[in-house]
């Protein structure tokens, strides 16, 4: 539950909300159970440079990061930003596991994905989230973690406080953090179609990003 109000206080705060927004989650909203991707990787494809389950840092130096965004990462946040705003339970649907299987070992051969002839926006979603899970150190690594619960939590909480913590982030989780965020508030305004408010968005990316 605290995963789920840091990342709603830190959605506020980079859209620019006050911190009347900042609540306990309601858990009504229904989520499909995330499917397991089981992938064998033979000698050969291990010898590909995988972007799926690799530190951000080996990303960079593969080149596989723009401006600080992973590659795969911006693909799939344009292809919903493109399609998928009023799709409705967008990231609460899950895609299917063998389109995923499909497109990941694609991604990880280092094959290029043309996302609007080869997916749809049930399947990138899900894709997004794991990504994210996949991670070897999460968006917000265990140390910011604890910071950012005791600006909201301890008795110094403060705006201010959770902005100065936020700084302390390393620079490329910070800027994955604002990109998504950023890209996630985008989606809530179009809550009345796609039914995913910031407080539905917080209970499904609290996990990815918290781990």
């Amino acid at each position: 539950m605290l995963n789920h109000i840091v990342l709603t206080a830190a959605c506020c705060l980079f859209i620019q909300s006050d911190s009347s927004s900042v609540k306990i989650l309601r858990q009504g909203a229904k989520v499909s159970p995330e499917p397991i991707i089981q992938t064998l990787v033979t000698e050969s494809e291990a010898m590909v440079k995988c972007v799926f389950g690799v530190a951000l840092e080996t990303l960079k130096e593969d080149g596989q990061m723009v401006c600080g965004i992973p590659l795969v990462l911006k693909d799939m946040v344009e292809y919903l930003d493109n399609n998928g705003m009023n799709h409705r339970g967008l990231f609460r649907l899950c895609g299917s596991v063998a389109r995923m299987r499909q497109l990941r070992q694609r991604w990880d051969k280092g094959e290029r994905v043309d996302l609007q002839h080869e997916a749809d926006v049930s399947t990138v979603a899900s894709l997004l989230k794991l990504f994210l899970r996949e991670l070897p150190v999460p968006i917000v690594p265990e140390a910011q973690r604890k910071q950012l619960i005791l600006s909201l939590t301890g008795t110094n909480k403060s705006w201010s406080s959770l902005r100065e913590n936020l700084c302390h982030f390393p620079n490329d989780n910070l800027t994955i953090l604002s990109y998504l965020i950023y890209f996630l508030s985008r989606v809530a305004t179009h809550s009345q179609s796609n039914h995913m408010p910031m407080e539905n968005l917080a209970t499904i990316f609290g996990p990815c990003i918290f781990q």
